[in-house]
C-alpha cells in the first residue's frame, strides 16, 4: 500500500531527528554531494523541506524542493515562512515532473525506492535526466537492494525494516518510532541493482556507482562503536551518484 505521507507528516518530520540520519544518511549524503557554492540544485522527495533547506545553507545559489506530498510541501512552506531563504517548492509527482529548467545538481533522499516496478522507475529517471544539465550529476540516497538483516536488529536505531520478499516489486515496510513507542510506517518497494543500474543507464546516465553509508567521527564520539556495528554491517540504505555527460 502506497505511503500517505500527508496523513503522517509531522510525525516523520520527527524522524528526521534520529541519531543515525544526523551521523550516518547526511554525513554520507554530503560526502557524495560535494561542493554546492553557486550551484542550481533540485531536490526531488524533498518532504517538508530538511535537506533542501541545507542545501541552500551550504551555498546553493538556487534550490526547488518537489514532493508528491502536499502535507510535506506545507510544512516546508511552514518552515521557508518562518525563516526565509529564498527556497521554492512544488507538490508535484516527480515522475511527472516538467519545469521549464535544468539544473547543475539533482538530489533525492528516498525517491526511486518508491518505483514499485521498471516501467515506473524509469518514468521517475527520465523526469530527473530530462531536468539535468549537461555534466551535471544525480546524487540519491535508497533503499538497500542488497540488505537481509532482520527485522528487529535496527531496533537500536528507532526503526525496522521488513522485506515481504525480494522479489521485484515486494513491499519493504519502515517503521520509525516515536519517543513513546508509537510509529509511523511507509513503504518502499524492492528492485535489484541491477534493475536500478540498467534503468539508469537506459535513461542516459553514465557514471553509476554505487556507496555505502559511513559513519561520522561525532558519531564515534557521542555513541560506542558497538552501537553502530549492526547499521553499518547490514546497511539498509545505499548511496547512488551517476552524471549526465
Amino acid at each position: 500500500m502506497a505511503t500517505d505521507y500527508d496523513a503522517i507528516a509531522q510525525e516523520y518530520q520527527a524522524s528526521k531527528l534520529m541519531p543515525w540520519r544526523k551521523h550516518i544518511e547526511a554525513y554520507t549524503y554530503f560526502n557524495l554531494i560535494g561542493d554546492l557554492n553557486g550551484k542550481d540544485v533540485l531536490d526531488l522527495a524533498c518532504g517538508d523541506g530538511f535537506y533542501t533547506r541545507q542545501f541552500k545553507l551550504r551555498g546553493a545559489s538556487n534550490v526547488v524542493g518537489v514532493d508528491l506530498s502536499a502535507g510535506m510541501i506545507a510544512l516546508a512552506e511552514e518552515a521557508e515562512n518562518a525563516k526565509p531563504l529564498s527556497l521554492t517548492y512544488i507538490c508535484s509527482d516527480a515522475a511527472e515532473l516538467s519545469i521549464d529548467k535544468q539544473f547543475d545538481l539533482i538530489c533525492a533522499s528516498y525517491l526511486l525506492n518508491y518505483a514499485h516496478d521498471e516501467q515506473s522507475l524509469k518514468a521517475m529517471c527520465d523526469a530527473i535526466f530530462k531536468h539535468l544539465k549537461p555534466g551535471g550529476k544525480f546524487i540519491t540516497i535508497n533503499s538497500n537492494p542488497d540488505y537481509r538483516g532482520t527485522v528487529d536488529s535496527l531496533m537500536p536505531y528507532r526503526f525496522t525494516r521488513e522485506n515481504e520478499s525480494y522479489k521485484e516489486g515486494a513491499e519493504i515496510i519502515y517503521r520509525f518510532y516515536q519517543p513513546d513507542d508509537s510509529f509511523v510506517s511507509v513503504t518502499n518497494y524492492h528492485l535489484e541493482r541491477a534493475t536500478y543500474t540498467r534503468v539508469l543507464e537506459s535513461s542516459g546516465f553514465t557514471d553509476i556507482k554505487w556507496h555505502v553509508m559511513e559513519l561520522s567521527k561525532e558519531g564515534e564520539e557521542e555513541f560506542t562503536s558497538d552501537f553502530w556495528k549492526v547499521i553499518l554491517n547490514d546497511q539498509p540504505v545505499v548511496g547512488i551518484s551517476s552524471r549526465k555527460i
